[in-house]
């Protein structure tokens, strides 16, 4: 049976555009306050007002950061509990990809540090609104990468593989997932990881030529945005509130790669991103 999300908050990051723009719109039109995350603050306005427009909704709105620096993260959180003291939806969906390394505004690489340390320190720093909030749920949307994080190397510096560390990150995701998963248990707050699967998006386009030329082919082919989006807001609405640790494709819960199951390496990407992020341990 699908929740009523009516008084219910989310906070959708990567909103502007994407996956990311389709589910923050489902979410409005069934009536949620969505407060949209944008880098720059004129398209978080724009997206902002043509949602509300579309779903006739007005508890839609936008904050401004940039998910790859730490400070604008922290800077986002505070703002967030500024502006609204609940919130019973957080989807971490921002992810970037780039052909070359480049670094974060804290001197990390920029795929490691928005597409996992993004997600790590944004859920952490609401963590207790959350809890406060419960029942609440964390929906961390990626894929079911098979690529292991080279903890002796995490940002690429000795040798750096685009597809690589992208797929990287992903697990990452899923590490993250089920190791927070764990620590909630008990706790009325779930964590869940979801693969849209296929959408039309942008997201690969500095990937190298053949790639992108396969890609492309892939992207003609794929469903839209909204289509891809459907059944994830399905696990916010209807699953979310009593699955914790799993991982969803198409509505359903589906066996994540074998290695993502792996405590150990779960506990050492969950203590390098404490660390990373300046974070006392827990």
């Amino acid at each position: 049976m699908e929740r009523n999300m009516a008084e219910r908050v989310c906070l959708v990051t990567g909103a502007t555009r994407g996956i990311g723009r389709a589910i923050a719109h489902s979410l409005a039109a069934r009536g949620a306050t969505v407060v949209l995350v944008a880098r720059g603050p004129t398209a978080g306005e724009i997206v902002a007002a043509d949602l509300q427009q579309a779903t006739g909704n007005r508890q839609v709105s936008a904050l401004q950061s940039d998910l790859a620096s730490q400070a604008s993260i922290r800077q986002l959180a505070a703002q967030f509990r500024r502006k609204h003291d609940q919130l019973h939806v957080l989807v971490n969906c921002a992810g970037s990809f780039k052909a070359r390394r480049e670094l974060s505004p804290d001197g990390i690489e920029l795929m490691f540090a928005t597409n996992h340390l993004g997600y790590f320190l944004l859920t952490l720093l609401l963590l207790d609104t959350l809890k406060a909030s419960a029942p609440a749920t964390v929906l961390n949307v990626t894929a079911p990468s098979t690529t292991r994080p080279d903890f002796d190397d995490l940002q690429g510096e000795r040798s750096f593989r685009a597809l690589w560390q992208f797929g990287a990150t992903k697990m990452e995701n899923l590490l993250f997932t089920f190791a927070l998963a764990r620590r909630l248990e008990g706790s009325r707050v779930t964590a869940n990881a979801v693969h849209p699967g296929l959408a039309r998006t942008e997201l690969m386009r500095e990937t190298p030529m053949p790639f992108r030329l396969f890609t492309g082919l892939l992207n003609r082919l794929a469903p839209s945005p909204a289509r891809a989006s459907e059944a994830v807001v399905e696990v916010i609405t209807s699953k979310a509130a009593t699955a914790n640790g799993q991982f969803f494709h198409r509505g359903e819960s589906i066996s994540a790669p074998d290695y993502a199951r792996d405590q150990a390496a779960q506990e050492r990407l969950w203590q390098a991103s404490l660390e990373l992020c300046g974070l006392e341990g827990s």
